[in-house]
C-alpha cells in the first residue's frame, strides 16, 4: 500500500485535532476518511494528458521515451497536484 507523510503548522494541526476529538476519532482516521478524500474530489481531475502505452521489447537498444519527455510529463503531473 502506498504511503505518504504529512507535515503541517501548529494551528492547522490544532484545528484538525479538535475536529477529530469532536468526532471521537484520531487525527489519522479523520485525515484518511474525510479530509484526504474531500480534497481529492475537489482538486484532482481526470488527466487531459493522453496515456500512451509503452511496450517492452527484449532487444530494445534505446529508450522509448527521452529523459526530456519524461521530465516534462513529470512536471505536468506534479504541477496538477500543487493546485
Amino acid at each position: 500500500m502506498p504511503k505518504f507523510m504529512l507535515s503541517m503548522k501548529e494551528k492547522p494541526f490544532a484545528e484538525i485535532s479538535s475536529e477529530a476529538k469532536n468526532r471521537g476519532v484520531t487525527v489519522q482516521e479523520l485525515l484518511r476518511a474525510v479530509i484526504v478524500p474531500e480534497w481529492a474530489r475537489e482538486n484532482l481531475q481526470p488527466s487531459n494528458i493522453p496515456q500512451t502505452s509503452m511496450q517492452i521489447t527484449p532487444n530494445q537498444t534505446k529508450p522509448s521515451m527521452s529523459s526530456r519527455q519524461r521530465d516534462s510529463r513529470l512536471a505536468i503531473t506534479v504541477g496538477q497536484l500543487r493546485t
